[in-house]
C-alpha cells in the first residue's frame, strides 16, 4: 500500500539512519534523512513533514525529546527512537510516541499510521471550525 505521508528521519548513526530509511521507502513513504538535530530546523522550514523520526540520543545541546518538541510546535507527529534502556522511564512519562531499538517494521508502521489518523482527525476538527484541511504549522 502507498501512503502519502512525508517522514523526515533524525538519526546520527549512519547504519542506522540508513536502515530506517530503507524501511520507509519500501513502505511506500515520502522520505528524508537527517544526520543531527542541528539541521532538524531548516528542514521543517523548507518542507512539511508529517511525522519525524527521531533518535532520543543526539549529539549537541539538545536531545531528542528537545527536538520533538519543535517538531510538535511545527504541527509534526513525532516517533522517539531509542536502543538505550535507560531512556524507558522517560519516554514512558513523556506520552511520546516510542519505539525501543530492535523494533519489527510492522511496530513502525502501525505507529505511523495510528499518527497519521491523529493528525487527519486534528484536521477535520479545524476543518469544521476554520474551514482548513490541513493542520496549522506554526513558525
Amino acid at each position: 500500500m502507498t501512503r502519502v505521508c512525508k517522514v523526515l528521519i533524525v538519526e546520527n548513526d549512519d547504519g542506522v539512519r540508513n536502515t530506517l530509511a530503507n524501511v520507509v521507502a519500501d513502505d511506500g513513504y515520502l522520505l528524508a534523512t537527517l544526520k543531527t538535530g542541528r539541521e532538524m530546523s531548516s528542514a521543517l522550514d523548507d518542507d512539511d513533514y508529517d511525522i519525524v523520526l527521531i533518535d532520543v540520543s543526539q549529539p549537541g545541546p539538545e536531545d531528542g525529546f528537545a527536538l520533538a518538541r519543535v517538531a510538535r510546535e511545527r504541527g509534526c507527529g513525532v516517533i522517539l527512537v531509542t536502543g538505550d534502556h535507560r531512556h524507558l522511564e522517560r519516554l514512558q512519562q513523556s506520552g511520546e510516541h516510542h519505539l525501543l531499538k530492535p523494533f519489527r517494521v510492522t511496530a513502525l508502521t502501525t505507529l505511523a499510521d495510528k499518527i497519521l489518523t491523529e493528525i487527519a482527525a486534528q484536521c477535520v476538527r479545524r476543518k469544521r471550525s476554520d474551514g482548513s484541511l490541513f493542520a496549522i504549522r506554526t513558525a
